[in-house]
């Protein structure tokens, strides 16, 4: 008889949050060794995707933006390519070129004031993904522009989450987890004995919603709390690429989606979209599952 499956929980801080594996194992050696190896592919993914890192894969060829076609990994080709897909469909409101207008604003936010409109200008012409070019046959990339930076804030967890999940389920037969990436959730099998995970779905009222999900992916993004305030008006940490500006609007959204990469860009794209365009998209993406409140600061 197989032995009785246990509970164990397992923390690792990295890529700015700190990574969060529930699963259910038969043995504490197995579950160590799971989540050694599913933590090991999150440090791999950070070397790869991170904005911070000067020496990671993505920022290297941020580097070479306006030269050649750059061979890249397969993680990188991946996500650029998911990029590209969720860019498209979203309509320009999920951009990971958006890495000037990242450092722009976060200059703004610790100088304490708004960057001159010729600044603000200047960067917005590096921002869009229609400047990336892929070569299929080369698996390379090349950045059209010289000084376009890239920025997986909108994806990069949600997609190191999935990779937790895929670590624990193929290489150590581990079904029923959970791994959470600050918020971005990816959902294995549900635990022993219940019919899911049980995730809570944030509101601004503080009511919450409880719900029991398994083999997807959920993640809450938004504006609540995250703004700065210059010259009377109050800015959310969430910049529109197509625009360059930060939203002045109060969001918060919830995307629950097949997987958490594509829970992730969806909330990211969504916060942007507002009720309004979101609407315009709902109808395309039956797979996805929104929860969205908008008001004003």
């Amino acid at each position: 008889a197989a032995s009785p499956l246990r509970r164990f929980e397992f923390t690792h801080p990295q890529m700015g949050t700190t990574f969060r594996l529930v699963f259910f194992a038969e043995n504490d050696a197995l579950a160590a060794a799971a989540a050694r190896a599913a933590f090991a592919r999150v440090d791999t993914l950070n070397a790869v995707l991170s904005d911070y890192l000067p020496t990671s894969e993505a920022m290297l060829l941020c580097e070479k933006a306006g030269g050649a076609f750059v061979p890249v990994s397969p993680d990188l080709w991946r996500v650029l390519a998911l990029s590209r897909h969720f860019w498209r469909e979203s309509r320009g409101a999920f951009d990971p070129s958006i890495g000037p207008l990242t450092r722009l604003w976060r200059r703004t936010r610790s100088l304490k004031e708004l960057p001159d409109s010729s600044k603000q200008i200047e960067t917005q012409r590096l921002v869009g993904f229609q400047h990336v070019s892929f070569s299929e046959s080369e698996q390379s990339v090349r950045l059209e522009k010289p000084g376009m930076k890239l920025d997986f804030g909108g994806i990069g967890q949600g997609f190191a989450a999935d990779a937790c999940l895929k670590i624990l389920r193929e290489k150590h037969g581990i079904r029923r987890a959970l791994a959470d990436a600050g918020g971005d959730i990816a959902l294995g099998d549900a635990p022993p004995g219940e019919r899911g995970w049980r995730i809570e779905i944030p509101a601004p009222d503080s009511q919450r919603t409880t719900l029991l999900l398994k083999n997807c992916g959920i993640t809450t993004s938004g504006a609540t709390y995250r703004f700065f305030e210059l010259g009377g008006t109050r800015y959310s940490h969430i910049i529109d690429p197509r625009t360059g500006w930060p939203l002045t609007t109060r969001t918060l959204v919830t995307v629950q989606a097949p997987d958490a990469t594509t829970a992730d860009a969806w909330a990211t794209a969504i916060s942007v979209l507002g009720n309004k365009g979101w609407k315009k998209l709902r109808r395309r993406h039956p797979e996805l599952r929104v929860w969205l409140t908008e008001t004003a600061f």
